[in-house]
């Protein structure tokens, strides 16, 4: 039941852009695209198998900033939330160097021409990667954030998860619009 819960959120997250609530005064005000990117983020990490153990050696998941932080304070509403029994944490960092455990990274637009040096990088890793730029599902991230009709829907690059050992639930990847491999090999 935990996981149609789950499930049931994603569904709901990826229909719209911007939520109407009621603030205490009464009156409406609208989820920014960043405040709905963060709850995205949170979701997705539900929806994926790290490699037996790669996430072990820790009390906390990590989400990892590369770059400039398009969120502002909108992550804090995760931040000591559990995923798969961690705890999550927020860091910003300059470099793919910083990271010290599995997590998630979001490679920020601010990031674009060293994606590829950052992808190579971190290729032996168990580490989530997301964007939301142009092209960087296509290029090697993971997951990748677009808008479309007003609304925030993502790209899989499954190939990627492959190669860093993740597994995407198949829940997910139905919701996703999937890159294929860059040899042009699609279905």
């Amino acid at each position: 039941m935990d996981f149609c819960r789950k499930l049931a959120a994603i569904l709901i997250l990826m229909s719209i852009t911007s939520v109407a609530v009621t603030p205490a005064r009464g009156q409406e005000r609208k989820l920014g695209e960043y405040e709905v990117k963060a709850v995205f983020l949170y979701n997705l990490a539900k929806f994926i198998e790290w490699p037996d153990k790669s996430l072990d050696n820790s009390s906390t998941l990590t989400l990892y900033i590369l770059g400039d932080d398009p969120f502002g304070t909108h992550l804090d509403a995760i931040k000591g939330k559990l995923i798969k029994g961690k705890s999550v944490d927020v860091k910003q960092i300059d470099s793919p160097d910083a990271l010290k455990s599995v997590g998630i990274l979001f490679i920020s637009s601010s990031e674009k021409g060293q994606l590829q040096d950052i992808l190579k990088g971190i290729s032996s890793k168990p580490i989530l990667t997301v964007g939301d730029t142009q092209s960087f599902a296509k290029r090697g991230v993971m997951v990748n954030f677009y808008i479309e009709n007003n609304k925030i829907r993502f790209e899989i690059n499954i190939e990627a998860a492959k190669l860093a050992g993740l597994k995407i639930s198949s829940n997910l990847l139905k919701m996703g619009k999937i890159i294929p491999p860059p040899s042009g090999k699609e279905k």
